[in-house]
């Protein structure tokens, strides 16, 4: 396990550039923890994300912006990303973060799934902690990506 900072470090790029998904967990207003399956983009920085407004991912969020975020590198599931953090929420009214998840994953222009009257946020995902974590490759042995464990 790397030492935990607050970027993605360069033996894990291959896990946010990739079409993967991201477990994202976070706070009910009830108490209660929730976790969803996202599609996601990184720009170099940043983890984003979207839904629409009437979804409780949305309200969930809203009300309490601590974030919790899961990668695991779909070749080996040992090897993966924890992103801890906050997110900045930023409506998407052009649709332009959403259309790019669009063209990302199912290689459309247009995201083709929501209804008319929808209402699309981005959320960026601020890091606090960032963990890059192997245990070992599929097979047991250990994996040497260059991370010393500390």
């Amino acid at each position: 396990m790397s030492k935990p900072g607050n970027t993605i470090p360069a033996s894990h790029y291959d896990i946010v550039e990739g079409n993967n998904f991201a477990q994202v967990a976070m706070m009910m207003p009830n108490g209660n923890l929730a976790n969803n399956v996202v599609a996601f983009h990184w720009d170099g920085e940043y983890v984003r994300f979207s839904t629409i407004k009437s979804r409780q991912k949305y309200k969930n969020l809203a009300s309490d912006q601590r974030v919790a975020l899961c990668i695991v590198d779909p070749a080996n599931p040992w090897r993966y990303l924890e992103i801890r953090g906050t997110v900045d929420i930023e409506d998407d009214t052009e649709r332009t973060f959403i259309n790019s998840i669009a063209k990302k994953y199912l290689n459309q222009d247009e995201y083709p799934f929501d209804q008319p009257g929808d209402e699309r946020v981005t959320f960026t995902v601020k890091p606090v902690r960032v963990r890059a974590e192997y245990v070992h490759a599929d097979d047991g042995t250990p994996e040497d990506i260059g991370i010393k464990r500390g």
